[in-house]
């Protein structure tokens, strides 16, 4: 591809960035957050203005305006700092590429260039992080409540799999803790929230409390489609670790960190506690001579 192509290509990234951030601030009601996304919207009208300097001015096209379309519909579910990490994300080789670039270019371009890298690295990511979410300010409740209720149902539900041969019983004996241990996260979540500054203990306590129970019904449900124990069993733990693959995912973007390596070691021990309770369950049923 050649330099012009290159150029073209990278303003119209430029371009498309912009009009998304301008979309974003357009629809939204907090101040603070609405003149962070103008900044971050200006900046990239003037990267974009340094790109057609050199390719020529360049429109976005049915792609880049399908891409527009569902970013920010995802904006809308997953929310403004997740989908703008995550186009960041999607960025790092594009900044490789304009370092790459300084070299062709000389002057007062490559110390313009120079700045853009910077903008690109530091600056949106800084802006990004800034932007007040509810859903990321109550991240830490969240993950108490989808990986706390992950690791205790799976166990809970292999374990009464074993002890018993009804998939009625098992997603019964699973809304019962599940349903108590809500509780029990959303009252644990309050106390915590109490002695850390800046935390709204009912805030706390209905984020975890809420998703604990939404995990549950997740993970009951397919024991309640009419399937063998064994097959729902197994469909509740695909789910679990579904749920615990997008919300893995969800955070290492937020939180800027990697994804594979913490998702593969829960997952692993998400396994191991099903493996165990699965088998315990069928220690206390040889034990107790099973369901009466």
């Amino acid at each position: 591809m050649g330099a012009e192509a290159r150029f073209k290509r990278y303003a119209l990234g430029e371009l498309l960035d912009h009009e998304l951030y301008l979309a974003l601030a357009a629809r939204e009601r907090n101040e603070r957050n609405r003149r962070l996304l103008e900044e971050l919207a200006r900046d990239e009208l003037k990267h974009y203005e340094f790109w057609s300097r050199l390719s020529g001015p360049v429109q976005l096209g049915l792609r880049e305006r399908v891409k527009l379309s569902l970013l920010l519909t995802l904006s809308r579910v997953a929310g403004k700092t997740f989908t703008i990490k995550l186009l960041e994300r999607g960025e790092a080789s594009t900044v490789s590429e304009y370092k790459r670039a300084t070299a062709e270019l000389e002057g007062e371009l490559a110390a313009e260039l120079a700045r853009v890298i910077g903008d690109e690295e530091r600056h949106e990511s800084e802006l990004a992080s800034s932007l007040d979410e509810l859903a990321v300010r109550q991240l830490g409740s969240i993950a108490l409540g989808v990986s706390d209720a992950i690791i205790e149902l799976t166990g809970v539900l292999a374990g009464f799999a074993g002890y018993t041969g009804s998939p009625v019983q098992v997603a019964a004996a699973g809304l019962i803790v599940g349903v108590s241990a809500a509780l029990s996260m959303a009252a644990a979540a309050y106390s915590q929230a109490k002695h850390e500054r800046g935390k709204s203990p009912p805030t706390a306590a209905a984020f975890t409390g809420l998703f604990y129970m939404l995990t549950v019904l997740a993970l009951v449900a397919p024991l309640l489609l009419g399937v063998p124990t064994s097959l729902g069993v197994a469909l509740s733990l695909v789910c679990a670790l579904a749920i615990l693959a997008a919300f893995s995912f969800y955070s290492a973007v937020v939180m800027e960190r990697p994804f594979l390596r913490e998702y593969l070691e829960n997952a692993a021990v998400i396994m191991a506690v099903s493996l165990v309770g699965y088998a315990f369950g069928q220690a206390v049923k040889e034990l107790t001579g099973g369901v009466p």
